[in-house]
């Protein structure tokens, strides 16, 4: 009899899993689609409203700062309003920040729209976490990996779409492509409250909760700043500044296949560790072999000749993605989910802060020697560190265990 139950319950289990992970995918697609949307207009940007390479670096990297200080808002916030109406709320915020960009014609208009934006994507990385482990409690790393797909496939269609969209549709109206992206965003919004019915309570909020600061005595948390600053910087790094690595070496022709290879290569190994993010999570070697992978990729992108750089980029980009997908998962396998705001918010707040830190500080050395490959240089300095702390890092779960 027991075995008939099992039998009849697996079409349901399969279509809450299908949910479940429709949802965080959809989610995860808006997590940085808005922020990628900058590198393929980086040519308007200079011709037409004058920024520099350091203007655009901050263009692009801004958002990681009110990452960073949303994040310290974000656990409140969830304490506060609950899981789900953070969600929500994130989801408004990101949406008319990134449509108020095609508005403004100025460095500052629209930088302080990006700010709107990115506190919008505050709430919802805080809460995506959470809602992988509420509603995907035994396979975190898989349900990490599925909102990482989404997320990267995001990255993929802005980094990809944006260009021809701008060519054969928007001509000299450009800046509208950053309204365009979130006109879907409303419908988001209604399936999640929809889905949301049929799946594991997401918890209420309660009005006494106050802003809990991110503990600074907690060595888990500053392994993780350094292992987000590393997956983060390699990233922002290789999106921001290989335009112009090739516009250095006269093939910004190769601009629109080199990123699609980089952010396609993404989705490719994102998709891989749907299947096994849950074996190779907590093991050592693996996630220093992917960074150092990431790290290799990177003189690859620089130096080798031709139409090669486009799979430089796609070798990047693969190792790359599956290093941030570890960085997402690790706070939800490393502790409970009562625990998890408050280390997010600390990995958010002073992780973004240090990558923001470190792509402008890239971008300022490009500018001042004209070398594009001292741009990584910062990037690969935290690396090393990341690499360094891995090990005590996954420890520190089994000791708590």
């Amino acid at each position: 009899m027991s075995g008939e139950t099992a039998t009849m319950d697996e079409p349901g289990q399969w279509r809450q899993a299908l949910l479940v992970y429709g949802l965080l995918w959809s989610l995860g697609l808006y997590l940085r689609l808005t922020v990628l949307v900058v590198p393929p207009l980086i040519p308007q940007l200079k011709a037409v409203l004058g920024f520099t390479s350091g203007e655009v670096a901050i263009a692009t990297s801004l958002p990681l700062v009110t990452l960073a200080v949303g994040g310290l808002a974000a656990g409140w916030l969830l304490a506060r309003v609950g899981v789900l109406p953070g969600m929500l709320l994130g989801l408004a915020v990101m949406a008319g920040g990134s449509a108020l960009r095609s508005l403004p014609e100025g460095f500052l208009a629209m930088m302080a729209a990006t700010v709107i934006m990115g506190v919008g994507i505050a709430f919802m990385q805080a809460a995506m976490p959470v809602l992988a482990k509420l509603w995907s409690p035994g396979r975190v790393g898989r349900a990490s990996a599925v909102y990482t797909n989404g997320l990267l496939l995001g990255e993929l269609l802005a980094a990809g779409a944006t260009g021809p969209l701008v060519a054969i549709w928007l001509g000299e109206q450009w800046q509208w492509a950053f309204a365009l992206w979130v006109v879907p965003v409303p419908l988001l919004m209604l399936a999640l409250l929809a889905g949301s019915r049929r799946l594991p309570n997401t918890g209420r909020g309660s009005s006494s909760a106050g802003l809990v600061l991110p503990d600074r005595h907690d060595g888990r948390m500053w392994r993780l700043v350094t292992l987000l600053g590393a997956a983060a910087a390699l990233y922002f790094t290789g999106n921001v500044f290989l335009p112009a690595l090739l516009e250095e070496s006269g093939r910004l022709a190769l601009l629109s296949p080199s990123l699609t290879a980089l952010n396609g290569a993404q989705v490719l190994s994102s998709m891989l560790l749907v299947l096994y993010a849950d074996r190779l999570m907590g093991q050592h070697r693996s996630l220093v072999a992917i960074t150092a992978l990431a790290l290799l990729a990177l003189p690859l992108m620089l130096w080798l000749p031709g139409r090669h750089v486009v799979w430089a980029a796609g070798l990047f980009g693969f190792f790359t993605s599956a290093l941030f997908i570890f960085v997402l998962a690790l706070p939800a396998w490393l502790v409970r989910v009562e625990a998890l705001p408050r280390l997010m918010g600390g990995m958010l707040f002073f992780g973004y802060l240090l990558v923001f830190v470190i792509t402008v500080v890239g971008g300022g050395l490009y500018d001042l020697s004209g070398i594009v490959a001292l741009a990584f240089l910062p990037t690969l300095m935290i690396a090393l560190v990341a690499m360094a702390n891995t090990r005590r890092l996954l420890a520190s779960r089994q000791a708590e265990a």
